[in-house]
């Protein structure tokens, strides 16, 4: 798909909001119409009137609203509103139509994908729009089928991958198709009863091949890389494919292939994987050190991952090699001295460059404890907590429950957290005293859920219980959504260690403002004493949907991340496919609650992600938001919501670093990175944003 039609594809519902016509109070009842439908959409209906707007907004005049409305029906992942997606599939508007085949196979994704097959398959006989018919490939390959119908749609994709007179499909088309066969191709390693159609592999095996003309170069590359992953998962990426993969002029066509590198033999390998640690990209490099990292350290091997350790261009890279240098070499003597002068290049006051003597110490600490712990003590008393943390992981490893108790203590809540479970792995439940005290202290989400969890099976059940039943009334008064996981834990905890004689302390969480809480309140209850206790929850109100004002505003805008080591990051964001999401962004970059924030989570040809304010996972920013799942794909540079489990939005993103498809139809997409993806690139573990700011836009982008 080319980048001009793949942002046709996302935004065309903006061109429809956004556009002026004649009458210039259109396109306001258009924006307020349309944020009705989404505000019954985020209701959640499972009846009732919100459900009926809903329905009824699929008979609206405007394919936009009608596009917002099957949309939003497809978001309630309700098996039952299949037959009322249907009639839409055959709606004059393409964009409705393409809406709808998604919303099929989104109402189905938690289960069986049955209801929802014929009438996409019966639909690929007579769609002609190619967009739409990208779309149903898509929705196909996605549905969890079995036996003929598996079969049907596998025979489905195949046919879609070609135009009417068997000639190779439009590329937008053969994306759209590629998307389904990856999906189908995943979903059927998980099955190993599955039976994959001749055909469809054969047919993979040829979009390997595929280039198109040279105005499609990105979506024909995608394509590939689509084909080089499906064959992956399906087992049928042969040593001549990869090495042809190899060879591609997309990075995420080589990177899929070096991924593989690890299931070839001997000579063929050790060649591969030279060639792919010399590739310009920093993708491939990470993927050759990861098959190095799978292999025994023989001599080999452990040069390699030294030299790329020490001189790779790439500092994501050279961690890499660190982190894989975390087991002997046959002669290690060579290997400790270089990682222990990498680690003693600590500088105290450093919050730039500490990464790679970090990385080098907790190698270190696995492979030479003597030499490890003559340098730990100045990660300990390093300012940074990200290095701290490092100091924890060392000190695990070496076995030091003198450091590790020192910064059980630590000032910071994500240091603790790293010390108690080391801790409570090495003195098992001795520790408990130890954590008692910290669950009685914590302020932090990510410690109370750490210590809870620790406590489980604990033999000092009374003091558990009452520890654990002062945090969460202590806890709750916040009325925080996003303190669900740290919640959940010390009620786990409570219903473990405690008895009947809590049941009246317990018995406000019934109607708790978080409808997980009262039900697991009730269900702790029910099992003490026997007696059914039932939820009766009072929700919190939800987050705001934009104004018909904002909404413009929001769609005109740039959020931009200026980051402390350098460089910005800007960011278009998706208000009128995720408009609470677009919007909580825009907010927290507009009132300055990202300033100052980090990325605290990065995963090589994965992604970055940030913005809580605990700088850990569990720390988010107050109400939750829902899931806006949609068409966007996953593709480098996109950003999406960081959640944990359905409906779970705190606040938090990711940035993807590669193409990241596998995440499709489970996370919602809020924004694409517009410039600044070297930036992205070069984010490391703890990096600051030191200051959001929003850029308003002269010209609304959608017209």
């Amino acid at each position: 798909m080319s980048r001009s039609s793949a942002y046709t594809l996302i935004f065309v519902l903006v061109t429809v909001v956004g556009c002026r016509p004649p009458d210039a109070g259109r396109d306001e009842r258009k924006a307020e119409a349309y944020l009705h439908v989404a505000a019954a959409e985020d209701a959640r209906p499972t009846g009732g009137q919100n459900l009926i707007e809903l329905l009824d907004a699929e008979r609206d005049a405007s394919a936009f609203i009608r596009a917002a409305a099957v949309r939003g029906l497809g978001r309630l992942e309700n098996p039952s509103l299949t037959e009322h997606i249907e009639p839409l599939l055959s709606d004059e508007s393409a964009v409705v139509r393409a809406e709808a085949a998604n919303a099929m196979a989104q109402a189905v994704s938690r289960g069986s994908g049955a209801a929802a097959a014929p009438p996409l398959l019966a639909r690929v006989g007579v769609e002609w729009d190619p967009s739409v018919r990208g779309v149903l490939a898509r929705s196909l390959g996605r549905l969890a089928l079995e036996g003929r119908v598996q079969a049907s749609a596998a025979h489905a994709l195949v046919a879609l991958s070609v135009d009417a007179d068997a000639r190779e499909a439009p590329v937008d088309q053969l994306v759209g198709v590629a998307l389904g066969m990856e999906s189908f191709a995943r979903r059927a390693r998980g099955d190993p009863g599955g039976a994959v159609d001749a055909a469809l592999v054969a047919r993979l095996h040829a979009l390997m091949r595929y280039h198109g003309r040279a105005a499609d170069s990105l979506g024909a590359g995608r394509v590939r890389e689509l084909a080089v992953l499906a064959l992956g998962y399906l087992g049928d990426l042969g040593r001549n494919d990869i090495i042809g993969a190899l060879a591609d002029p997309l990075a995420e066509v080589r990177r899929a292939a070096a991924a593989r590198l690890s299931g070839l033999e001997g000579d063929l390998r050790e060649r591969l994987v030279g060639e792919a640690l010399d590739d310009v990209s920093a993708q491939v490099r990470t993927e050759a050190v990861r098959a190095l990292a799978r292999q025994d350290l023989d001599g080999s091997t452990c040069a390699r991952l030294m030299a790329t350790a020490e001189a790779d261009a790439d500092v994501g890279v050279r961690l890499a090699a660190l982190d894989a240098l975390a087991r002997p070499c046959p002669d290690p003597a060579d290997q400790v001295d270089r990682l222990a002068s990498l680690a003693a290049s600590l500088e105290p006051g450093d919050r730039l460059g500490w990464h790679a003597p970090a990385h080098a110490l907790v190698a270190l600490a696995r492979v030479d404890d003597a030499r490890a712990r003559k340098l730990l003590p100045a990660f300990v008393r390093h300012a940074d907590p990200f290095v701290r943390m490092y100091a924890v992981r060392a000190a695990g490893a070496v076995g030091d429950a003198m450091t590790l108790r020192a910064l059980a203590d630590d000032s910071v809540p994500n240091v603790r957290t790293e010390a108690v479970q080391q801790l409570a792995a090495a003195w098992g439940r001795k520790a408990d005293t130890l954590l008692l005290r910290v669950l009685a202290e914590a302020n932090d989400p990510q410690l109370m859920l750490t210590a809870a969890n620790l406590l489980v099976g604990t033999t000092l059940r009374g003091e558990a219980a009452e520890a654990a039943m002062r945090t969460l009334d202590h806890v709750s008064r916040a009325r925080q959504e996003t303190l669900r996981d740290a919640r959940m834990a010390l009620l786990e905890l409570v219903g473990r260690a405690g008895d009947e004689h809590l049941v009246s302390r317990l018995e406000p969480y019934l109607v708790d403002y978080d409808p997980a809480v009262a039900e697991r309140a009730a269900t702790v209850m029910t099992a003490w004493t026997g007696t059914p206790y039932a939820a009766a929850p009072r929700p919190v109100a939800r987050l705001p949907l934009p104004t018909a004002a904002e909404l413009r505003a929001v769609r005109r805008a740039r959020v931009v991340l200026h980051m402390a080591r350098g460089g910005d990051i800007e960011i278009r964001l998706f208000p009128t496919v995720a408009p609470t999401n677009a919007l909580r962004l825009y907010r927290q970059a507009s009132s300055g609650v990202l300033d100052g924030l980090t990325f605290h989570r990065v995963v090589p040809n994965f992604v970055i992600q940030g913005g809580s304010p605990g700088a850990n996972e569990y720390a988010g920013h107050g109400t939750f938001t829902r899931d806006e799942l949609g068409l966007p794909v996953q593709w480098r540079g996109t950003v999406g919501l960081s959640t944990r489990g359905r409906d779970t939005g705190d606040g938090q993103i990711y940035v993807n670093l590669v193409d990241d498809v596998r995440l499709d139809h489970d996370y919602t997409v809020l924004g694409v990175v517009t410039s600044g993806m070297d930036v992205v690139d070069a984010v490391l573990e703890g990096d600051v944003i030191a200051r959001a700011e929003v850029r308003p836009e002269g010209r609304d982008p959608g017209t």
